[in-house]
């Protein structure tokens, strides 16, 4: 179940997830008022350290993978292909037949 948190806004108590919003809300201006922000350089380090961190729990595929799916995905297109193919030509005569007769 869904826990209630009440909080109080000017007369109202809140609960749920309008209280929520409303304590991050308050959270942003508190941290925007009390810190500075951290400079560009420093954001930029621990982004790039954190997406090293992320890409080593990527689980790559190996070359067999690679070239299965890379066959099914051709296989899926030659017949779409195929269907639209068939398709337009079916579509063409009709319109062919309509603009005769």
């Amino acid at each position: 179940m869904a826990k209630n948190t009440a909080t109080k806004v000017g007369s109202k108590s809140r609960t749920g997830l309008g209280a929520a919003v409303s304590r991050a809300r308050s959270q942003q201006a508190v941290a925007k008022s009390g810190q500075a922000q951290a400079p560009r350089g420093n954001r930029l380090r621990r982004y790039l350290r954190e997406v090293k961190v992320e890409m080593g729990k990527v689980t790559w595929p190996n070359r067999t993978e690679v070239g299965q799916a890379t066959s099914v995905v051709i296989v899926a297109v030659v017949i779409a292909s195929a269907y639209i193919g068939v398709l337009d030509v079916i579509w063409s005569n009709i319109v062919r037949l309509v603009r005769l007769g």
